[in-house]
């Protein structure tokens, strides 16, 4: 099964996931291709495509919202999964719990995985929790980071992702194996 995963990070934290994904894949027995998504040209070869970006300001960065746009001829028949990544993810966060409570509710969809949805078969979409530094926000921001309750840190969920990634394995399974 060739499986590519796609990602667009600003910091680091999505390429992290993405590492983490492609590797659970890996070992599945998927000839998995992990590349940034600003060098994804094209997804003909390709049975399984994942992709994922860090959220600034409630959108995928422009890298992979390019990305979906250039693939969508593409995607025709395939599985697509898809993820987020900013403060707050399903399981997981960087900010107060209460907050995060309210935002999981509140947060729609990104508005490029709304797009991908509409041309393309996605699977599923998940949000994950980043990691943040302390000059990750700079000036005001770091202000009402912490007035949002955020703490420093790496509140990446590695279980949440590596179920996320059994979940691509078990539907995408390379033929012949469970």
């Amino acid at each position: 099964m060739t499986t590519l995963v796609g990602y667009a990070s600003a910091k680091g934290s999505t390429r992290g996931i993405a590492e983490r994904i492609a590797a659970e894949l890996d070992s599945a027995g998927h000839d998995t291709d992990l590349r940034p998504c600003a060098d994804i040209t094209e997804a003909r070869d390709y049975e399984v495509v994942v992709l994922g970006s860090a959220i600034h300001n409630g959108r995928w960065l422009p890298a992979a919202a390019d990305t979906i746009d250039r693939l969508r001829p593409h995607l025709d028949g395939k599985p697509v999964w898809a993820f987020s990544v900013s403060s707050v993810g399903a399981t997981s966060t960087i900010l107060s719990p209460r907050l995060a409570r309210y935002l999981r509710r509140a947060t729609p969809e990104p508005r490029a995985v709304q797009e991908l949805r509409a041309t393309a078969d996605v699977r599923d979409h998940r949000f994950f929790a980043g990691a943040i530094a302390p000059g990750d926000w700079p000036g005001a921001g770091r202000l009402v980071f912490r007035l949002m309750g955020g703490r420093y840190g790496d509140a990446r969920d590695w279980t949440a992702i590596d179920r996320w990634s059994a979940t691509i394995r078990a539907t995408a399974a390379p033929e012949g194996r469970p």
